[in-house]
Protein backbone atom coordinates (compact mmCIF):
# COMPACT_ATOMS: atom_id res chain seq x y z
CA UNK A 1 0.00 0.00 0.00
CA UNK A 2 2.85 2.62 0.74
CA UNK A 3 4.06 2.01 -2.80
CA UNK A 4 0.77 2.80 -3.96
CA UNK A 5 0.68 6.01 -2.00
CA UNK A 6 4.49 7.31 -3.03
CA UNK A 7 3.81 9.34 -6.23
CA UNK A 8 0.97 10.98 -4.16
CA UNK A 9 3.34 11.98 -1.48
CA UNK A 10 6.25 13.12 -3.28
CA UNK A 11 3.02 15.69 -4.88
CA UNK A 12 2.06 16.74 -1.17
CA UNK A 13 6.23 17.48 -0.19
CA UNK A 14 5.76 19.74 -3.42
CA UNK A 15 2.60 21.60 -2.52
CA UNK A 16 3.56 21.99 1.12
CA UNK A 17 7.09 22.75 0.45
CA UNK A 18 5.86 25.37 -1.90
CA UNK A 19 3.48 26.59 0.49
CA UNK A 20 6.25 27.13 3.02
CA UNK A 21 8.41 28.80 0.87
CA UNK A 22 6.08 31.54 -0.82
CA UNK A 23 3.34 31.89 2.41
CA UNK A 24 3.61 34.61 5.20
CA UNK A 25 0.46 33.86 7.17
CA UNK A 26 1.55 31.29 10.05
CA UNK A 27 -1.14 29.54 10.21
CA UNK A 28 -0.99 28.47 6.12
CA UNK A 29 2.49 27.53 7.51
CA UNK A 30 1.53 25.72 10.21
CA UNK A 31 -0.83 23.94 8.16
CA UNK A 32 1.62 23.39 5.19
CA UNK A 33 4.06 21.57 7.93
CA UNK A 34 1.62 19.55 9.08
CA UNK A 35 0.76 18.10 5.12
CA UNK A 36 4.46 18.02 5.06
CA UNK A 37 4.96 15.38 7.60
CA UNK A 38 2.25 13.62 6.25
CA UNK A 39 3.99 12.99 3.05
CA UNK A 40 7.67 12.69 4.89
CA UNK A 41 5.69 9.43 6.82
CA UNK A 42 4.44 8.03 3.50
CA UNK A 43 7.69 7.81 1.57
CA UNK A 44 9.57 6.27 5.27
CA UNK A 45 6.79 3.62 5.46
CA UNK A 46 8.36 2.16 2.33
CA UNK A 47 11.47 1.32 4.35
CA UNK A 48 10.39 1.28 8.03
CA UNK A 49 7.19 -0.59 9.75
CA UNK A 50 3.83 1.73 9.48
CA UNK A 51 3.73 1.70 13.14
CA UNK A 52 7.78 3.11 13.41
CA UNK A 53 6.82 5.12 10.61
CA UNK A 54 3.97 7.04 12.36
CA UNK A 55 6.51 8.55 14.99
CA UNK A 56 7.40 10.91 11.65
CA UNK A 57 3.92 12.13 11.87
CA UNK A 58 3.42 12.58 15.62
CA UNK A 59 6.48 13.69 16.02
CA UNK A 60 5.90 16.91 13.41
CA UNK A 61 2.35 17.21 14.19
CA UNK A 62 3.43 17.69 17.86
CA UNK A 63 6.36 20.48 16.50
CA UNK A 64 3.94 22.26 14.75
CA UNK A 65 1.36 22.31 17.48
CA UNK A 66 4.45 23.38 19.51
CA UNK A 67 5.02 26.21 16.72
CA UNK A 68 1.70 27.16 16.71
CA UNK A 69 1.01 27.34 20.69
CA UNK A 70 3.87 29.84 20.84
CA UNK A 71 2.27 31.77 18.02
CA UNK A 72 -0.80 32.24 19.42
CA UNK A 73 0.40 33.51 22.53
CA UNK A 74 2.57 36.24 20.81
CA UNK A 75 0.73 39.88 20.61
CA UNK A 76 -0.29 40.57 17.25
CA UNK A 77 -1.02 37.45 16.37
CA UNK A 78 -3.12 36.92 13.15
CA UNK A 79 -1.40 39.23 11.08
CA UNK A 80 0.66 38.09 7.47
CA UNK A 81 4.04 38.61 8.34
CA UNK A 82 4.29 41.33 5.43
CA UNK A 83 2.65 42.34 2.57
CA UNK A 84 2.57 39.45 -0.72
CA UNK A 85 3.12 40.78 -4.27
CA UNK A 86 2.67 38.96 -7.61
CA UNK A 87 6.64 39.44 -8.07
CA UNK A 88 7.32 37.97 -4.54
CA UNK A 89 5.00 34.58 -5.15
CA UNK A 90 6.30 34.60 -9.14
CA UNK A 91 9.89 34.57 -7.34
CA UNK A 92 8.91 31.79 -4.79
CA UNK A 93 7.32 29.35 -7.52
CA UNK A 94 9.96 29.91 -9.83
CA UNK A 95 12.08 28.55 -7.20
CA UNK A 96 10.19 26.10 -5.50
CA UNK A 97 9.53 24.64 -9.85
CA UNK A 98 13.20 24.84 -10.10
CA UNK A 99 13.78 22.88 -6.74
CA UNK A 100 11.86 20.21 -8.10
CA UNK A 101 13.19 19.93 -11.69
CA UNK A 102 16.79 19.43 -9.16
CA UNK A 103 15.69 17.11 -7.03
CA UNK A 104 14.14 14.75 -10.11
CA UNK A 105 18.22 15.14 -11.75
CA UNK A 106 19.88 14.00 -8.91
CA UNK A 107 17.61 11.33 -7.38
CA UNK A 108 19.18 9.28 -10.03
CA UNK A 109 22.43 9.88 -8.99
CA UNK A 110 21.68 9.30 -5.29
CA UNK A 111 19.94 5.98 -6.43
CA UNK A 112 23.45 5.08 -8.24
CA UNK A 113 25.16 6.55 -4.73
CA UNK A 114 22.92 4.99 -2.00
CA UNK A 115 21.12 1.33 -3.86
CA UNK A 116 18.86 1.01 -0.84
CA UNK A 117 17.13 4.48 -1.19
CA UNK A 118 14.38 4.02 -3.47
CA UNK A 119 13.01 6.68 -6.54
CA UNK A 120 10.24 7.87 -4.77
CA UNK A 121 12.60 8.46 -1.90
CA UNK A 122 15.52 10.35 -2.90
CA UNK A 123 13.36 12.55 -4.96
CA UNK A 124 11.19 13.31 -2.01
CA UNK A 125 14.09 13.38 0.44
CA UNK A 126 16.50 15.60 -2.26
CA UNK A 127 13.04 18.21 -3.42
CA UNK A 128 12.29 18.46 0.56
CA UNK A 129 16.32 19.40 1.69
CA UNK A 130 16.24 21.45 -1.84
CA UNK A 131 13.25 23.58 -0.76
CA UNK A 132 14.20 23.56 2.83
CA UNK A 133 17.63 25.50 1.63
CA UNK A 134 15.83 27.93 -0.47
CA UNK A 135 13.86 28.69 2.89
CA UNK A 136 16.98 28.94 4.82
CA UNK A 137 18.89 30.81 2.46
CA UNK A 138 15.56 33.66 1.55
CA UNK A 139 15.07 34.27 5.49
CA UNK A 140 15.74 35.77 8.51
CA UNK A 141 12.81 35.48 10.95
CA UNK A 142 12.81 32.70 13.50
CA UNK A 143 9.54 30.90 12.60
CA UNK A 144 10.89 30.66 8.81
CA UNK A 145 13.89 29.69 9.75
CA UNK A 146 12.59 26.64 11.76
CA UNK A 147 10.16 25.55 9.22
CA UNK A 148 13.57 25.64 6.34
CA UNK A 149 14.90 23.33 9.03
CA UNK A 150 12.29 20.89 9.57
CA UNK A 151 11.92 20.79 6.31
CA UNK A 152 15.32 20.06 5.38
CA UNK A 153 15.60 17.73 8.65
CA UNK A 154 12.44 16.07 6.75
CA UNK A 155 14.23 15.21 3.54
CA UNK A 156 17.32 13.88 5.15
CA UNK A 157 14.89 11.85 7.65
CA UNK A 158 13.73 10.25 4.37
CA UNK A 159 16.72 9.28 2.94
CA UNK A 160 18.49 8.16 5.95
CA UNK A 161 15.38 5.68 6.61
CA UNK A 162 15.96 3.72 3.73
CA UNK A 163 19.80 3.14 5.09
CA UNK A 164 18.79 2.72 9.05
CA UNK A 165 16.06 1.39 10.30
CA UNK A 166 16.40 1.18 13.99
CA UNK A 167 13.91 2.56 16.57
CA UNK A 168 16.28 3.97 18.47
CA UNK A 169 17.21 6.48 15.51
CA UNK A 170 13.62 6.90 14.86
CA UNK A 171 13.26 8.31 18.61
CA UNK A 172 16.15 10.21 18.11
CA UNK A 173 15.09 11.98 15.10
CA UNK A 174 11.85 12.45 16.47
CA UNK A 175 14.02 14.21 19.58
CA UNK A 176 16.15 16.60 17.11
CA UNK A 177 12.32 17.71 15.42
CA UNK A 178 10.76 18.75 19.01
CA UNK A 179 13.71 20.25 19.91
CA UNK A 180 13.76 22.40 16.88
CA UNK A 181 10.46 23.37 17.36
CA UNK A 182 11.02 24.05 21.23
CA UNK A 183 14.07 26.26 20.14
CA UNK A 184 11.75 27.77 17.80
CA UNK A 185 8.97 28.73 20.18
CA UNK A 186 11.67 30.05 22.61
CA UNK A 187 13.42 32.24 19.66
CA UNK A 188 9.82 33.85 18.57
CA UNK A 189 9.25 34.74 22.17
CA UNK A 190 12.61 36.32 23.37
CA UNK A 191 11.82 39.76 21.42
CA UNK A 192 8.58 39.85 23.82
CA UNK A 193 10.35 39.01 27.11
CA UNK A 194 12.62 41.81 26.62
CA UNK A 195 10.11 44.60 25.64
CA UNK A 196 8.38 42.95 28.83
CA UNK A 197 11.25 43.05 31.24
CA UNK A 198 12.27 46.74 29.84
Amino acid sequence: MAQTLAIPAIIILFLSGSILLGSRDWRASITALAFQYLGITLLVALSWPAEVATVKLVAGWMAGAVLGLALINLPGDGKPEEILTSSYLLFRAFLAVLAGLVAFSLAEVLIIWLPAVSEPQATGGVLLIGLGLLHLGLTTRPLRVILGLLTVLGGFEIIYAALEDSILVAGLLAAITLGLAMVGSYLMSVPYFEEVEE
